[in-house]
């Protein structure tokens, strides 16, 4: 069994904590299994709060009335340190796959390096479905044509091109290759 002890209201504890424990029906007794506390921050939450036990074999544990969360791994391992917000309360704390779609285009910055290459940076803020870049080149905005393609490696991925066209753009790909969305096109600096 898991439970949230807040410790708090009055204050028992100087920190919340997770439980995880077992019940002996028959001895009417408890054993402590297991326990979780923020190793970085003293956390005193005065109300609410949950420990839930993941599939994955983690633990996630919310702190009510604070705004904090906080994923362990089963040996009480911090995997993910997280805020809600200022103010923010929540009675239970749950993780949940998430997918980012921008209603922006992707963002390019491009210098040319001398001797037919260009450094590109591409990066599209929220999108999660992007696996690769396709780096597209040309002599104007309507007649641009792939340079290269790379993996795309998190918030910002940069790589270098080998192109003397004038104008550059970049193109989000997900894993089957499908472009999500593409850059206005520019001219590289430099």
């Amino acid at each position: 069994m898991s439970v949230f002890d807040n410790g708090a209201t009055p204050p028992h504890e100087k920190q919340s904590r997770g439980l995880v424990l077992d019940p002996n029906t028959a001895t009417h007794t408890v054993t402590l299994v297991k326990q979780f506390t923020n190793p970085t921050m003293t956390l005193l939450a005065t109300s609410q709060g949950n420990l839930l036990h993941l599939p994955d074999g983690n633990w996630l544990m919310g702190y009510g009335g604070l705004p904090n969360f906080t994923e362990y791994d089963d040996s009480g391992g911090v995997l993910l340190d997280g805020t809600l917000g200022k103010g923010v309360q929540d009675f239970r704390t749950y993780l949940d796959a998430w997918s980012g779609q921008p209603l922006t285009k992707p963002s390019v910055a491009a210098q040319s390096t001398g001797a037919g290459t260009v450094t590109v940076e591409a990066s599209w803020n929220g999108a999660t479905a992007v696996s690769a870049w396709e780096i597209l080149a040309g002599a104007s905005a309507g007649s641009l044509s792939e340079v290269a393609k790379v993996a795309s490696t998190g918030f910002e991925t940069e790589t270098t091109a080998h192109t003397t066209e004038p104008i550059v753009a970049v193109a989000a790909l997900d894993a089957s290759g499908k472009i999500l969305g593409t850059s206005v096109p520019r001219a590289p600096s430099g």
